[in-house]
C-alpha cells in the first residue's frame, strides 16, 4: 500500500510539474509566433493546428503512464541487477549510483548523460528510421502542423526502446537517477524548442546544438530533410556523421508522413504500428507479367 500511495504520489507530482511547463511554453510560443518576422511557418499558431487535440490527448498520456513505467523498470533494475531491498540502499542509489561512473562529480555524470545519451538516441533514431520499426516511429512523424505540442507524440515502442533503455544504459554505467531528474526540465524544453514554429538557426551554432529549423527539416519529407537531422540535442553528431541538413535561404514547410490514410486519432495511432509492423515481415507481391505471344501487342493486352 506504501508502494502505491509512493507511486501515485509520484506520478501526480509529475504530472502537476509538467503541466506547468506546458502552460509556460504554450505562453512563451505564442508569444513568439505572432510575428511572422520569428515564424518558421507564418500563419500557423499552435492553438489553430489541425493535430492539437491528438497532441493533448498524447501529452496526458504520457504524462501518466510514462512515470509509471519508468518507476516500474528503475524499481526492477535495482532489485534484480543490485539486489537492493532496503530504504537505505535504494536512497543511496538515487542519490549515487552504482557502476564506473558512480565516483564522479555531479557534473562531469550531467555532461558525460548529455552528451552519451544524445549519441545513443541518434542510433536508435536512425534504427526507427528503417523499414521495420518506422511503423512506431511514423506516429511521431504524423503532424502536418508541425509546433511544440508533437514533441508529447511518441509511440510506447518508440519511447521503450528509445529513451527508456538509454536511461537503463546510463544507470548501468553509473549515472545516478538523481542527473536524470535533474535534467527533466531542460528535456522537456528542448523537445519543445526544437519542435516550436520558429524560424530560428542561432547562426554558426547551427552546427553545434540542434534548432527549431533544424529538427523541422527531419520532420519534412524524405525527399528533402526527412532522413537528416537525427540528433535530439547535438547537432555536430549529425555534422559527424554526414546526415546534417539545413540548406542556405530556405525553411522547411511540409511535414508529416507519406500515406494519406494514416489515422490521426490516439487510438489509431496505437494499434495500426503493431499491424504495419507485422505487415512489414510478409513478402511484397510481385505485379503479374502478361507473357507476349504472336498475337499479343508489345506491351500487353
Amino acid at each position: 500500500m506504501e508502494l502505491l500511495t509512493a507511486v501515485l504520489g509520484g506520478v501526480l507530482g509529475t504530472f502537476t510539474q509538467n503541466l506547468m511547463y506546458m502552460a509556460a511554453f504554450a505562453v512563451v510560443f505564442s508569444a513568439l509566433t505572432i510575428f511572422d518576422s520569428q515564424a518558421c511557418n507564418p500563419g500557423k499558431p499552435w492553438w489553430k493546428g489541425r493535430d492539437l487535440v491528438t497532441d493533448i490527448l498524447f501529452s496526458v498520456a504520457y504524462e501518466f503512464i510514462n512515470p509509471l513505467l519508468r518507476i516500474i523498470a528503475i524499481t526492477m533494475f535495482m532489485v534484480i541487477l543490485f539486489g537492493l531491498s532496503g530504504g537505505a540502499d535504494v536512497t543511496q542509489f538515487f542519490q549515487e549510483g552504482h557502476g564506473p561512473l558512480s565516483s564522479a562529480p555531479f557534473w562531469a555524470q550531467v555532461a558525460f548523460y548529455l552528451l552519451a545519451s544524445d549519441l545513443l538516441l541518434y542510433g536508435s533514431h536512425r534504427l526507427f528510421h528503417g523499414r521495420r520499426l518506422w511503423a512506431f516511429h511514423a506516429v511521431h512523424h504524423s503532424p502536418v502542423d508541425l509546433d511544440w505540442t508533437a514533441s508529447y507524440r511518441t509511440h510506447p515502442i518508440n519511447r521503450l526502446f528509445g529513451p527508456t533503455s538509454v536511461t537503463l544504459i546510463m544507470m548501468m554505467l553509473g549515472v545516478p537517477p538523481a542527473v536524470m531528474t535533474f535534467l527533466v526540465p531542460f528535456d522537456l524544453i528542448m523537445g519543445a524548442w526544437v519542435h516550436s514554429n520558429l524560424n530560428w538557426t542561432l547562426g554558426p551554432l547551427k552546427y553545434v546544438i540542434a534548432t527549431p529549423v533544424f529538427h523541422r527539416w527531419h520532420h519534412t519529407g524524405i525527399d528533402e530533410g526527412g532522413e537528416k537531422n537525427f540528433a535530439p540535442t547535438f547537432a555536430f553528431i549529425d555534422v559527424l556523421f554526414g546526415t546534417f541538413y539545413m540548406p542556405e535561404g530556405k525553411l522547411p514547410s511540409n511535414y508529416g508522413v507519406d500515406d494519406k490514410n494514416y489515422p490521426t486519432d490516439i487510438l489509431n495511432q496505437m494499434i495500426v504500428p503493431f499491424i504495419k509492423f507485422r505487415n512489414s515481415f510478409k513478402p511484397k507481391k510481385k505485379k503479374a507479367v502478361v507473357a507476349e505471344g504472336p498475337d499479343t501487342p508489345a506491351g500487353g493486352a
